[in-house]
């Protein structure tokens, strides 16, 4: 198999694990795939749980600016943020910040949408070669969703990275991804494109399936009586 060449290609990775549906975190997996892709240690990225991790001291804007970095040192990073989000490559990022209806309150006083479009706009602003997402689609309504769907695509294309995507809404994400990576049971990682038909595909592969049954041993079972020998009477 090839090795896949992350520096030339730029594109959205779906994680597909079809057998596993009560799985907390798909993270160690997404690094076990970089190393077996010889991906080059040290290497950056950015990781969103599916649910908000933030600092609870820290207002949101606050969380926002660590990753931020500013080029000059004379003015606030607050003030070069909202310069950064007017550039017109922006625009996505900056509508997708403007959901953000109390950016200066903390985490605690905002409701789980504020704190997941946080975290989401975290992973975009901190510098890194990858960006793994834990079911990013959580807590966001139809809208906030679509927003950061376009944000996230503008990112691929402006900063060049991969961003590796974990849910349990294929549908949703396929329209949007250019590969699927499934975890094989030697531990290996097939990766495959993406197609308008892949969900159908499996579905029918399961369905074709030989079956794995182990055919029942507890049949019904007809048990003749014996024959019992019979003195002979004399006549």
């Amino acid at each position: 198999m090839s090795k896949i060449n992350f520096e030339e290609y730029f594109e959205i990775y779906l994680f597909n694990y079809p057998e596993k549906t009560e799985c907390k975190t798909m993270l160690g997996d997404f690094l076990s795939f970089l190393k077996f892709h010889k991906v080059a240690l040290p290497y950056k990225f950015s990781f969103v749980s599916s649910q908000a991790s933030l600092i609870p001291e820290m207002s949101l804007n606050q969380n926002l600016l660590i990753d931020f970095s500013p080029n000059s040192l004379t003015e606030s990073k607050e003030v070069q943020f909202q310069d950064f989000l007017k550039l017109p490559e922006n625009g996505p990022l900056e509508k997708l910040y403007k959901t953000i209806e109390l950016p200066h309150m903390l985490p605690e006083q905002s409701d789980a949408q504020m704190k997941k479009v946080c975290s989401l706009i975290k992973a975009l602003l901190c510098e890194g070669q990858f960006i793994f997402l834990e079911e990013p689609e959580l807590d966001l309504d139809t809208e906030t969703l679509s927003l950061f769907v376009d944000a996230l695509k503008n990112h691929v294309q402006t900063h060049q990275v991969n961003v590796f995507i974990y849910s349990q809404n294929l549908p949703m994400w396929m329209a949007h991804s250019q590969k699927m990576v499934e975890r094989m049971k030697d531990f290996t990682f097939l990766v495959s494109p993406v197609t308008t038909n892949y969900l159908w595909d499996e579905e029918r592969e399961r369905f074709y399936a030989p079956s794995e049954k182990v055919p029942s041993m507890d049949n019904l079972k007809f048990i003749l009586p014996e024959q019992k020998n019979r003195k002979n009477k004399a006549a």
